[in-house]
């Protein structure tokens, strides 16, 4: 697979993803406000005032959940907000502080070695990758400890994240449609060899994962 292809394979899984999110969490939150304003309005018929504060105030608690969701898919498609000459180490604690904003575990940063005058793509791609990892781990792994290393010298460079949670069977995972829960990995694979880089996943059920990206400089 050449750039362009594992490029436009990047899109289609993101198109995926979106489509998936969007399914899963917000058209589900929209079909349970429809419910919800059913009822409120068979109580107002009903002149149950009491019991009809009670639904809106759930309304409005579900209302904010979608609010919340849709905000989170748009800022996740969104690049970094940072300077043009923003470092990579920039580049991955934002991606750091975007997760703990989102309720995220504390997350154990290390940045070693020289740092590399990346071109601002690269230091995109690997960002994106921080960014998918955290996602997956919010959402499946339990883990209540995050390391991300990042260590270079000479012309070698090495991306970790690490996390203690429960773990999964990578070839499962990655056997799975992109539509049904293997869009992550394949993005990342795809973002680590359009770097002309691997990308290696090592994980234990109930014993956490290691995701590691090997790139020459």
């Amino acid at each position: 697979m050449n750039e362009n292809e594992m490029v436009l394979t990047v899109l289609e899984n993101e198109r995926r993803y979106v489509a998936r999110e969007l399914h899963d969490g917000v058209a589900q939150s929209t079909q349970q406000l429809g419910l919800e304003i059913a009822i409120c309005r068979k109580l107002l018929e009903r002149g149950n005032i009491e019991m009809l504060t009670d639904e809106l105030a759930q309304l409005e608690q579900r209302l904010q959940v979608a609010a919340t969701q849709v905000r989170e898919i748009i800022a996740d498609m969104r690049p970094p907000t940072l300077e043009p000459d923003a470092s990579l180490r920039e580049y991955l604690q934002a991606e750091i502080e975007r997760h703990l904003q989102r309720g995220g575990v504390a997350v154990d940063f290390k940045f070693e070695g020289v740092p590399a005058d990346l071109p601002t793509q690269q230091k995109l791609a690997l960002s994106r990758i921080v960014q998918e990892a955290l996602l997956n781990i919010r959402k499946h792994a339990s883990a209540n400890q995050i390391q991300i290393r990042y260590a270079s010298k000479a012309d070698q460079a090495q991306l970790q994240i690490i996390d203690n949670g429960q773990g999964f069977d990578p070839a499962v995972v990655q056997a799975l449609p992109v539509d049904k829960g293997g869009a992550g990995l394949a993005n990342m694979r795809a973002r680590a060899q359009a770097l002309g880089g691997t990308l290696a996943i090592e994980s234990i059920k109930g014993r956490g994962t290691r995701i590691t990206v090997s790139l020459k400089l």
